[in-house]
Order: C-alpha cells, then structure tokens, then sequence
C-alpha cells in the first residue's frame, strides 16, 4: 500500500489541494493523507462512477496507523453511490480514500479549497 500526501496546489479560482485518481472495480484506493486543517473546514469530495458504485472513505486515525495500515474507515454519509455525486466531510480527518464497487471503474476527487 502506498501513501499519498494531498500536497498538488490548484493555480485556480481558489487556491487548495487537489487530487483525482482513477480505480479499478472492486479496488480500494491508497490512502491520501490531509495536510493539518482547522477544526470544521471543508473537504468536498466527489465520485464519478460509470455503472457500478464507489464511495468515499475518511479516518481521524493518526498517520502512523495509516501507513501501518490498521487506520480506522469511515464512510461518507451518502454511501456507495452510481453516478457522479458529492458531498462535503469536515475536518478534522487525517486521510481519505475511494472505494469501488465490482462493476464499473470510477474516478475519484478530493478538494480542499482555504
């Protein structure tokens, strides 16, 4: 399992991080650790899911359980959606990353805009 950091600065409208990935079905993203936030600011987070479901997962874990892989998930309180859907999580979460269910590939984006 990899780690990743959220650390690409989007030169857009408003500045944050950004990340997207592409999974395979039936694939569990690595985990993508958050840079420190203050306590309520926003995540969005977005799926875009062709036939089958994907979802998003998040964790207060620290980062040592991350990387040692015994982080506790959660999941995004829409569930595993079809389609293209959003929503926003609230800091404070250490790490995200997507799951995807067994019938369709996904794309997958974290955003934090300050």
């Amino acid at each position: 399992m990899a780690i990743q950091n959220l650390v690409q600065r989007t030169p857009a409208r408003f500045l944050g991080w950004h990340h997207e990935e592409e999974l395979a079905k039936d694939a569990t993203g690595d985990p993508v650790v958050i840079p420190p936030l203050l306590a309520g600011q926003r995540i969005s987070v977005r799926t875009i899911a062709g036939t089958g479901d994907a979802k998003v997962q998040s964790t207060i874990s620290s980062d040592a359980k991350v990387v040692a892989g015994t982080a506790v998930w959660d999941d995004w309180p829409i569930g595993a959606k079809i389609g293209t859907n959003s929503a926003n999580l609230d800091a404070p979460i250490s790490a995200l990353r997507a799951v995807v269910g067994s019938t369709s590939t996904a794309t997958v984006v974290f955003e934090i805009l300050i």
